[in-house]
């Protein structure tokens, strides 16, 4: 962080908290200018005059910064929580052109998140987020008509959904396209398929992708090549996939992959910090996007990504429901 302010103190932030705090205001153009860097340099040091900033921008009409408190109340982080107030913020962005705002609204009408739970509600917001191209509105678009949760069970439009959300590299919809082609929902059963599209999620991270792909390998005889990806889903897994791999290996499992198992256990009994990125769509999980997608970025891409998601471990995002046999 760079620049002098006009009381001579080094900052590259030539404005503080807001009014009301006792210092000055922020300023527009210390708004623009300032880079994730310098973000994440406030949050980190003063976290209050980061909030402050971001209330700033989000009532001046920046609607990543919008979404950014609405991420903000969810949680509790920096600001109360307020889940009505998350989904007014979230309104507010999505009036104004943000396709993740939108997704969010309809996360709110799915969960009850500050609106009465409206499934259909849901679907519509949903649908507009996928219309605009967000992968996130598609996959959420897929994951209530799979499953059928107050609105209309359509697999063979779920299955459109997930491809089309594969098709940007979103991994959860891997992970549940490549359900779709080992379960035969909506698309026949086409095992290949399901291997292909599970490595394609556990290469960009996805615990459950690597999971269910070390099933199918095992399932095959490939013992090496499963015991490889069931190393990877230890490392990329979050505390429902490793409680998950500890299940699924220590019950009726493959054989020979107890000691694998045993450090699923452990990690999970030492109460590792592990943000809670997945969960299995059956359990009612919250799908909580990246902040970014296709809309146009602002506030430094959205207090670059919400400092990734790092703040938002009360809200469990999406991921593949693995097979427990």
């Amino acid at each position: 962080m760079s620049g002098v302010r006009a009381n001579g103190s080094a900052s590259g932030w030539s404005g503080s908290p807001a009014a009301g705090i006792g210092i000055e205001t922020p300023n527009l153009w210390d708004l623009h200018r300032h880079s994730e860097a310098d973000w994440r340099h406030l949050f980190a040091t003063r976290p209050q005059e980061a909030v402050s900033w971001i209330r700033f921008a989000a009532a001046k009409g920046f609607r990543a910064a919008q979404l950014v408190l609405g991420q903000m109340h969810l949680g509790g982080q920096g600001v109360p929580h307020d889940p009505q107030a998350a989904y007014e913020w979230f309104a507010r962005a999505a009036a104004i052109g943000s396709l993740e705002a939108r997704n969010m609204v309809g996360r709110c009408h799915e969960l009850g998140w500050g609106v009465p739970v409206d499934q259909a509600e849901a679907l519509r917001h949903y649908r507009r987020a996928a219309a605009g191209g967000l992968a996130w509105g598609f996959y959420n678009v897929g994951c209530l008509l799979l499953y059928g949760e107050g609105v209309r069970r359509d697999h063979a439009e779920a299955v459109r959904h997930f491809a089309a959300a594969a098709e940007q590299g979103h991994a959860k919809a891997l992970g549940l396209l490549g359900r779709c082609h080992e379960e035969g929902w909506g698309t026949p059963v086409d095992r290949e398929a399901a291997m292909a599209c599970y490595r394609r999620a556990a290469e960009v991270g996805d615990g459950w992708g690597a999971l269910n792909l070390g099933l199918l390998l095992a399932e095959a005889g490939l013992i090496a090549e499963a015991a490889a990806e069931f190393e990877r889903a230890l490392v990329t897994a979050t505390p429902n996939c490793l409680a998950a791999l500890a299940d699924t290996l220590e019950r009726g499992g493959p054989p020979g992959f107890e000691p694998i198992a045993r450090r699923a256990r452990q990690t999970l009994g030492q109460g590792q910090d592990i943000v809670e990125t997945v969960r299995a769509p059956s359990e009612a999980a919250a799908r909580v996007p990246e902040i970014g997608g296709r809309a146009p970025r602002t506030v430094a891409f959205a207090v670059a990504a919400w400092l990734r998601l790092g703040r938002l471990r009360t809200e469990a995002a999406q991921g593949c429901r693995i097979r427990l046999r």
